[in-house]
């Protein structure tokens, strides 16, 4: 697995040029997360991605986007909208990444249908202040032997990203790290991909 970044949730500006700019460091799975927005919005900020980067994007919302860019290959569903569609519908997707989060790793069984999932916070989140990491009992991950991989997030920063892989992880996603300071976003990214490969790959 890539290391995976998760989008600012709040649009802002000069967003899609430093999207590029990720991309153009080495960034090959993208998240984009934006509860609240619409759609015509959501829209727009793709068509600012370059187009060389599709393939990279995975959409939280707004799946039937999909149609007007055929590059988009990645879709995420939320586990309340995995658990509200049928498994048919899932089968429907052919040729498309699907990516899920789980709170509980007993939902693992239920995830034949997807390629990873989230599960955290790993450590204290960055991006939502008070959101507590998992304790150690609660991260004895099942073994590697599992259909969906499942991608550690929350708290991840260049420091402790191996322990990701320590914990039995198959990847790892992050969001506060390169959002919290945008002017050091590229310079933080790096940092944690350079860690990460070391670890991962």
């Amino acid at each position: 697995m890539s290391l995976i970044v998760i989008s600012e949730p709040i649009c802002f500006n000069q967003e899609s040029r430093l999207i590029n700019l990720l991309f153009d460091a080495g960034l090959n799975v993208f998240h984009l997360r934006k509860p609240g927005i619409d759609c015509s919005r959501y829209k727009k900020l793709i068509s600012e991605i370059d187009d060389k980067y599709h393939d990279r994007i995975a959409l939280h919302q707004f799946h039937h986007l999909r149609r007007a860019f055929p590059l988009i290959k990645r879709l995420h569903y939320a586990e309340q909208l995995r658990k509200t569609n049928s498994h048919g519908e899932f089968d429907e997707l052919e040729g498309y990444t699907l990516s899920t989060s789980v709170h509980q790793l007993n939902d693992l069984k239920e995830l034949n249908s997807f390629d990873y999932t989230f599960y955290g916070p790993v450590f204290n989140s960055i991006s939502k202040l008070g959101y507590t990491g998992l304790s150690k009992a609660n991260l004895m991950l099942p073994d590697q032997n599992r259909k969906a991989k499942i991608i550690g997030l929350g708290g991840i920063t260049p420091q402790n990203i191996q322990e990701i892989k320590q914990l039995g992880f198959d990847g790892a996603a992050v969001l506060g790290t390169i959002w919290r300071d945008k002017k050091a976003a590229i310079i933080n990214f790096k940092s944690l991909l350079i860690r990460y490969n070391k670890n991962f790959k």
